[in-house]
């Protein structure tokens, strides 16, 4: 028996993994913050007034449209959380903390304040890469 007819001595080919690690459309921070900004300022100008019911359903909607605004951008392979708090300022002050366990190289967040006497609205996108 020769050793190149032998099964166990034959080397068996291995191939390198061939789906793609890295999206097609890398995501852009600034377009994302620009979506952001722009339906921020629409909804939260100067003519808003704060009201606890209406501000809860706003808020929801206003998220709602963020969200679905930065996924026709098609960065593909990102996940996304809008998270919109609103709050009447009544000499108070406003600490927000989030923490995650991400890749600090593909995930993270951008964030948009605005502030006037009356009241305070910040939305805060967080995107994470799902490969």
């Amino acid at each position: 028996m020769f050793l190149s007819s032998c099964p166990v001595c034959q080397a068996t080919m291995r191939y390198m993994p061939s789906y793609r690690l890295e999206p097609k459309n890398p995501l852009n921070k600034d377009r994302l913050e620009l979506t952001m900004r722009t339906i921020m300022n629409k909804n939260y100008n100067e003519d808003y007034l704060f009201h606890p019911r209406q501000s809860y359903h706003l808020a929801a909607q206003v998220s709602e449209e963020i969200k679905n605004s930065i996924k026709l951008l098609n960065f593909d392979r990102y996940r996304y959380v809008v998270l919109v708090t609103v709050g009447e300022l009544l000499m108070q002050g406003l600490c927000s903390m989030v923490n995650f366990l991400w890749d600090a190289d593909k995930d993270g967040f951008v964030t948009y304040t605005i502030e006037t006497p009356k009241f305070v609205a910040v939305c805060t996108i967080f995107y994470l890469y799902y490969d």
